[in-house]
């Protein structure tokens, strides 16, 4: 798939949303909504920290060290979106549901459509929020699954380097070890 089809996915489902549903489809089901959505920005913030404290030395170079700064960087800014994103669809749903899902009606002047009311903005507005962040919700996943693999790699590294450090002197030992002169020399038994 082409990157960003979450978004023209949520814009579908939102322009949607405004043209058959009704402005307060949500009311029901607000307070359902706003929990959700507070569940999904506080799974957030141990995604951002697990990211942002996942970087070790290990063995990398400073040049992979570099990429892989930026890598967390972005996984770090994906999950800050995502959690503004559900901040910003749940200050909706309170709003919607604060002013009773109706707005200001305005006279556009225009004969196919002479009115229109604010309030009709809080149901794309809230699909689009529920989708994206619903869609891009893969992408979380994805992220913290590098994330991991990411650790494992460092992990095997300092492993790595710490076995070698206790290897190091065994096999100094056994190097320093001389073999007597005949040692392998094949003896002809008497039968």
């Amino acid at each position: 798939m082409f990157k960003g089809w979450e978004t023209v996915v949520a814009l579908v489902a939102a322009i949607s949303a405004a043209v058959f549903a009704r402005s307060d489809f949500y009311g029901d089901v607000a307070s359902e909504i706003v929990t959700l959505l507070g569940i999904i920005m506080a799974s957030f913030i141990p995604a951002m920290v697990l990211a942002a404290t996942a970087l070790r030395a290990g063995a990398f170079s400073v040049a992979a060290l570099d990429r892989l700064t930026s890598a967390l960087d972005r996984q770090v800014s994906l999950f800050g979106g995502l959690f503004l994103y559900s901040l910003v669809t749940c200050g909706i749903v309170i709003v919607g549901k604060a002013v009773k899902w109706q707005g200001h009606v305005i006279d556009t002047g225009w004969a196919a459509w002479p009115t229109w009311s604010s309030g009709s903005l809080f149901m794309p507005c809230i699909t689009f929020g529920l989708m994206f962040v619903a869609l891009r919700a893969i992408s979380v996943i994805i992220g913290i699954r590098s994330i991991l693999r990411l650790s494992g790699k460092i992990a095997a590294d300092e492993a790595r380097a710490r076995d070698n450090r206790i290897d190091q002197p065994i096999a100094n030992e056994l190097k320093a070890y001389t073999m007597p002169a005949d040692y392998g020399k094949a003896v002809d038994l008497p039968h």
